[in-house]
């Protein structure tokens, strides 16, 4: 495609888009949720290999920071309660900090992009979604937008899965190409808003409305398990395993004791745990479950070991930069260095072609320090726990599941993002940061109805006695 054929594209998606910014907030973000699984790289539309983004979704996403800007200093439009949460201002400290550690990047270009993007999604899908997730109706709208451009994709995908044969690992792997990179981030989309879209289902509605959650609820498990993506697999059992705990609604100090355990009998067995990791030999197969089980191959498997040199790289960044980092988006252009010899495999390459750290927590560690690190963690924290809250405290009304589906698909990621790092791509960015979203708006809304009714009850049953 020339230059002068994609202007004469642009220019009347332009105006469509400004049109609709002046008419309708909500309907232009619900629009580019539709679009964002959809999007292309702009290099792949130009053949150019220089300046990239995701398009129409990211160009939208800047006018909308553009708009969020205006709105938080001019009309103040954001509710107080919403900019005084406390994820609020933990998303404020990681934008923050990217902006420090961008200053003092080995990579200024490349980080001040990282900046820019990191801006725009949490603008538009946190600030601007949670605002508008007050309502309701908004959230099924936001799940359901996106799942709608997502459906597009997978029948694309089952379509050239079908016609080069179902059990065709390798061709499945690249066949939602050019619409995700790769299998590993198509299956994590699947697994976040599997669990929402299961409770919009089971949910009383029309006929309609519940023939198409059907449909759509097959056709996403359809794509899911033909995407051989292990990390999305081992991630949605995990959080269905959690989810299956909540659900029991066992005391919160219990929980939290619980939890603890967990994590240091999990601490106290990492030995044991990576001996049996490295004396398991099954290779990834069209058999379901020899392929899951490969996931915790890393003697033979290529792609579990490649995944293991790129953490060892990122923790040998960390100890040269361990404060600031390289520099936010630096890993895949810094990291070939720090290889070892010993630790290269088959798909190695110095060429920071290859994708970046396969962690979205060794990432930050290595370009933004163990501040930008523990900023990272915090979100994801809070974000689970204030999720856990909401549903412990709305119990088991419409919105408990809602809240607890979305605590369910945030969970998937939080696991999936040991292994696979996307936040820096719009298709993962709109379903993570529009779940913590979701998650702060019901918690608000809920604390604000409590306090309503509160302040409405009669002085006589709160004391006990007549007001004297």
């Amino acid at each position: 495609m020339t230059g002068n054929e994609l202007l004469i594209l642009i220019i009347p998606a332009v105006l469509g888009v400004l049109l609709l910014a002046l008419l309708s907030l909500e309907h232009l973000l619900l629009l580019t949720l539709f679009l964002t699984p959809l999007s292309l790289q702009l290099s792949y539309l130009t053949g150019s290999i220089g300046f990239d983004l995701s398009v129409p979704t990211e160009p939208v996403m800047a006018m909308l920071l553009l708009i969020t800007l205006y709105r938080l200093t001019v009309t103040r439009a954001f509710p107080d309660e919403l900019l005084k949460h406390p994820m609020t201002w933990l998303v404020g400290l990681y934008l923050l900090w990217t902006l420090i550690t961008a200053m003092t990047s080995t990579m200024p270009g490349v980080s001040f992009k990282t900046v820019a993007y990191r801006l725009w999604f949490t603008a538009g899908f946190y600030l601007v979604a949670a605002r508008l997730a007050y309502d309701e109706r908004f959230r099924g709208r936001y799940i359901s937008a996106y799942a709608a451009g997502l459906a597009v994709v997978v029948i694309y995908f089952l379509v050239r899965v079908q016609g080069a044969g179902l059990l065709n690992q390798q061709f499945a792997h690249s066949a939602c190409y050019p619409f995700y990179k790769d299998h590993t981030s198509f299956g994590a989309s699947m697994a976040f808003i599997l669990p929402p879209l299961a409770v919009m289902f089971l949910n009383r509605g029309s006929l309609w409305r519940r023939v198409f959650l059907a449909a759509l609820l097959l056709l996403f498990l359809a794509g899911f398990i033909l995407s051989y993506s292990r990390a999305a697999w081992v991630s949605l059992i995990a959080a269905a395993a959690l989810t299956l705990i909540l659900w029991i609604r066992m005391p919160l100090k219990m929980l939290s004791v619980s939890a603890v355990l967990f994590i240091v009998v999990l601490a106290l067995s990492a030995g044991w745990i990576w001996q049996k990791m490295d004396s398991t030999t099954e290779d990834s197969s069209t058999d379901l479950g020899q392929h899951l089980r490969s996931a915790s191959n890393i003697s033979t498997d290529q792609s579990n070991l490649e995944r293991i040199n790129r953490w060892n790289c990122a923790l040998r960044m960390f100890a040269e930069k361990p404060d600031m980092g390289w520099g936010p988006g630096t890993y895949q252009f810094r990291y070939a260095p720090f290889q070892k010899s010993s630790e290269r495999t088959t798909i190695s390459t110095d060429f920071g072609d290859a994708g970046n750290a396969h962690s979205e927590y060794l990432g930050v560690l290595s370009e933004s320090g163990w501040p930008g690190a523990l900023i990272f963690l915090a979100i994801t924290l809070c974000g689970v726990i204030t999720g856990i809250k909401v549903w412990y405290r709305e119990g088991r009304g419409e919105n408990g599941y809602f809240a607890l589906a979305v605590v369910t698909g945030l969970v998937t990621y939080s696991v999936h993002g040991v292994m696979n790092s996307f936040l820096d791509s719009d298709k993962l960015a709109a379903l993570w940061w529009g779940f913590i979203a979701m998650i702060v708006a019901i918690d608000l809304k809920g604390k604000e109805m409590t306090h309503t009714v509160e302040s409405d009850r009669d002085p006589a049953d709160v004391s006990g006695q007549m007001p004297g």
